[in-house]
């Protein structure tokens, strides 16, 4: 019997979800993936090109998602500028799929996964 910790099982490997909480927690917050996936587009973005860019999400909402980004070491600040760190840049990668997945459930189309 799994743990509750360890709810994820798949071709005889199970993957504990306990460990990631801390990112799960903050990766479902409104405005999270969005600004990932923003930062991902450039080298280094100021603070209003990114509220811009993901929709205008007010000025205290978005300080709160790049602190606790940069507390996960996803994102990194450069004076003015936010990037993503090169942790920051594999979830991204990795979440590419994902987003392939629902464009084409949403769609309507037949999905490559």
């Amino acid at each position: 019997m799994l743990s509750r910790a360890c709810m994820i099982s798949f071709n005889g490997k199970t993957v504990c979800i306990s460990p990631s909480e801390r990112y799960i927690r903050v990766l479902g917050k409104q405005y999270t993936l969005l600004t990932i996936g923003v930062l991902g587009n450039s080298n280094g973005l100021g603070f209003n090109e990114i509220r811009r860019s993901v929709g205008m999400p007010s000025p205290n909402l978005l300080s709160a998602r790049l602190r606790e980004l940069i507390g996960l070491g996803l994102v990194k600040r450069n004076g003015q500028a936010y990037a993503l760190t090169e942790k920051g840049a594999r979830l991204r990668e990795l979440l590419l799929p994902l987003f392939e997945w629902i464009e084409s459930v949403e769609s309507g189309g037949a999905s490559k996964f």
